[in-house]
């Protein structure tokens, strides 16, 4: 399992919070930048305390969702490789 921080729209609203997730690293499809989330960063409309200079990605999953993180492809990935190396031994 790899722990991510999620960005999470509450529904109904225009509010976004940050939550502690864990995903199986076997259940990503694909890792992509996130563009409409920096947007929405300079914007002031994410949760406080995250830097200007932060990342986001989305992340599909197999079973067809999606889910948007805090980081780059880079770092996201990095997790998936060492999740997985830990699973095979």
């Amino acid at each position: 399992m790899i722990k991510l921080t999620q960005v999470v729209k509450a529904n109904q609203t225009d509010k976004y919070y940050l939550r502690e997730t864990a995903l199986n690293p076997q259940h990503i499809v694909s890792v992509n930048s996130s563009d409409q989330y920096i947007v929405l960063l300079h914007q002031n409309k994410l949760p406080e305390g995250l830097d200007p200079g932060h990342h986001f990605v989305e992340i599909a999953l197999s079973h067809g969702g999606v889910l948007i993180a805090v980081g780059t492809p880079e770092i996201i990935n990095e997790k998936i490789k060492f999740a997985k190396k830990l699973l095979l031994g």
